[in-house]
């Protein structure tokens, strides 16, 4: 009987999942197959009903869009991206700044304690951000409810207005002719990639480790795994399913409370992180859309989805997106340290 219940409630979440990405493509928004399932499962938890968890499907929606941009990376991407340190230096400003404004709006104005107002604060990754968070003692459920809510305001906020003032739309989201031919090594993809980056604990490792089997197989056998438009839409709607089981167990006060303040964090960062992209627009010849998305305050998954909306250049929006994770990995729980010693002695939490 349980079991029963278990999938009735699974087919409904799953139907008003499907009937708010048919809203979003009705109204001609972008990722749709994304944004209209995160969105149901925002308002579902800001009115207390659960949304079944995505379980491993989740890893599979982020290992098919992995896939798909390992597709379209080659070697010289590395070699240019190696005759810029403008853009590493860059990245350094944006991070420091932007993470260390938004860490002192949530810990000085909104009240939280330091560790999880500083590991909410940086844009690093997710699952990242969270174990170090629970690594110094901070709200684990809170940090994530703070990444999962700043990824929806940005990534369903720039797609609306890429929509309303560009007409950017995700009619045809493949990268080029498609072979299902090839299309059983996407699977051995996904699967040893996942695998792999968890072995090597590389951030998002559900992502950046099928990009990483992928870019191998184009770069040393010449296998590129373009994904039919099938295969993509089924990626998008299991990551916004992923984004709306984040909001499991919390409560309307808590999200809204919450995505009031990351809102104001989020909006903290854009003149700096916008003044960084236009400084780097001028210095260098990569375009500017693809500097604003290679600093945006996202996941790297959504944030490559709306790379591929938006016609950007991919290359450059992911290894900004990796080398920003790995320096806030690298760097940030060191720094931390050094800060929180300095708090204690001036102003305890």
């Amino acid at each position: 009987m349980d079991q029963t219940v278990s999938w009735r409630a699974e087919l409904r979440t799953h139907g008003l999942m499907g009937f708010g990405a048919l809203i979003w493509w009705v109204l001609d928004l972008p990722l749709a197959w994304m944004l209209g399932p995160a969105t149901v499962g925002l308002i579902f938890a800001m009115r207390q009903r659960p949304v079944t968890r995505d379980r491993f499907f989740g890893d599979i929606g982020r290992g098919l869009l992995g896939v798909a941009i390992g597709a379209t990376m080659t070697g010289q991407h590395f070699i240019w991206m190696a005759a810029h340190p403008e853009l590493m230096v860059g990245l350094v400003i944006y991070v420091g700044l932007a993470g260390f404004v938004g860490f002192l709006w949530l810990y000085r104005v909104c009240r939280w304690d330091a560790t999880t107002a500083w590991f909410s604060a940086f844009p690093g990754g997710l699952s990242e951000m969270i174990a170090s968070a629970q690594h110094f003692g901070g709200n684990v459920s809170r940090v994530a409810l703070a990444h999962s809510l700043r990824v929806f305001c940005l990534v369903a906020g720039a797609s609306v207005v890429s929509r309303l003032f560009a007409g950017v739309n995700t009619g045809d989201l493949s990268f080029g002719e498609v072979s299902w031919a090839i299309q059983p090594w996407t699977a051995v993809a996904i699967l040893s990639g996942i695998w792999l980056g968890r072995r090597l604990k590389v951030p998002a490792p559900t992502f950046m480790g099928p990009l990483i089997v992928s870019l191998a197989l184009n770069l040393i056998f010449d296998i590129i795994l373009r994904l039919p438009d099938i295969l993509m839409i089924i990626g998008q709607y299991l990551i916004g399913w992923s984004i709306a089981a984040r909001f499991i167990g919390v409560t309307r006060d808590e999200v809204v409370r919450t995505l009031r303040q990351v809102f104001v964090s989020l909006l903290s960062m854009v003149p700096i992180w916008f003044g960084v992209a236009f400084a780097l627009d001028a210095w260098t010849e990569v375009d500017l859309q693809s500097l604003i998305l290679g600093f945006a305050p996202g996941g790297q998954a959504e944030v490559a989805l709306l790379a591929i909306a938006m016609d950007a250049n991919m290359a450059v929006v992911m290894l900004l997106h990796v080398f920003r994770v790995f320096l806030i990995i690298t760097f940030g729980s060191m720094l931390f340290v050094v800060i929180r010693n300095r708090l204690r002695r001036a102003l305890p939490d």
